[in-house]
């Protein structure tokens, strides 16, 4: 008895393949600091765009540090007694930064369902608003100046596999940084209708990082099996979060640093989460001209041999920068752990 069949090899010319209409992109997201980004100080990342107007491709910032002496009382002679703190500086930079797609003809557009200029300009938007968080991650974490280790660790080579984070490692941290670092690293300031003010500082950890602290810390899987919603939750700063806890913002995202290699027989898989502080980071911007107007985001749509071809073009002039003053570190405080290796 003979069989009809179209598999591989026998008919296979008379199969017809589909695809989905629409591409699937393999990592879309919105911009991670988008919400933790404004021009005013009150932000952990703060937006520069004095060159979108003017000229120019360096800019120094300038940090007074706190007058700290006794002062004078009663009656004593202020004057030839008084105060100069010390001032300190750093510079960050912007350049260009340039993206395209483009597909071979109307040939290629006919062969496919989805419409090409529409998945090119998606996927030209997502890569950019990935980039932008690389630069931002890629600046906090270069060559921190203030390293706590999990279980007072000496370093790297004495970190051991049970070396995981902890919610009692986090309240350490925001001791440290509101207490004892030098300067002070300064909160975010959070004002609710009708309620008192608050402060919170932001701690990003790797994912790695946030599952054995959902997986491992009992103090963790108390905290969210018996905390309801909070009030500063309709807050921007709190969206997207794990917790707010002991003056934290918890977050986790993958472009926090992984290592590994770590301990004393190089076997252990390690990670960096990072408290932020206010203006833990700038992020300068430069300027296009876009019909008369000024613009640090450029899109440009072209075609190409007869309109045969269609292509699009992103370009941003930035520049990202992490404060540091007098080699310290202004407002990033990294915390190192060991970790579990999720693959």
């Amino acid at each position: 008895m003979a069989l009809i069949t179209f598999s591989a090899g026998v008919n296979s010319a008379h199969r017809v393949e589909r695809w989905a209409k629409q591409l699937w992109h393999t990592h879309q997201r919105d911009q991670f600091f988008s919400d933790l980004t404004g021009k005013g100080a009150n932000n952990i990342v703060q937006l520069k765009a004095d060159f979108a107007t003017k000229a120019g491709f360096q800019m120094t910032e300038g940090l007074i540090m706190p007058f700290d002496s006794a002062g004078v009382i009663n009656d004593e002679l202020l004057e030839e007694n008084e105060e100069a703190p010390d001032f300190y500086s750093m510079t960050w930079t912007i350049s260009q930064l340039r993206n395209a797609g483009r597909f071979a003809g109307q040939e290629t557009q006919q062969a496919v369902e989805y419409p090409l200029p529409t998945e090119i300009k998606d996927g030209l938007g997502d890569w950019l608003a990935e980039k932008r968080d690389e630069d931002v991650f890629t600046a906090i974490s270069d060559s921190c100046s203030k390293i706590f280790y999990v279980n007072a660790r000496a370093g790297t080579g004495s970190v051991v596999a049970t070396d995981l984070l902890t919610l009692a490692d986090i309240s350490k941290a925001h001791t440290y940084a509101k207490s004892t670092a030098s300067p002070k690293i300064p909160p975010m300031k959070i004002s609710a209708v009708g309620k008192k003010t608050v402060y919170r500082y932001v701690f990003i950890m790797h994912d790695h990082v946030s599952y054995d602290l959902k997986i491992n810390d009992a103090v963790y899987q108390q905290v969210t099996r018996e905390a309801g919603r909070r009030g500063e939750d309709s807050n921007r700063l709190f969206q997207g979060a794990l917790i707010d806890w002991d003056g934290c913002v918890l977050y986790d995202h993958d472009n926090c640093t992984l290592f590994s290699g770590w301990g004393a027989g190089t076997d252990v898989y390690g990670a960096e989460s990072y408290l932020l502080g206010r203006q833990a980071c700038i992020v300068g911007v430069g300027g296009y001209k876009i019909n008369s107007k000024n613009g640090y985001l450029k899109w440009v749509e072209k075609k190409f041999d007869y309109e045969n071809q269609y292509g699009v073009a992103v370009g941003i002039i930035k520049g990202e920068a992490k404060s540091v003053f007098n080699a310290k570190d202004f407002s990033v405080v990294a915390y190192r752990s060991a970790r579990t290796n999720v693959n």
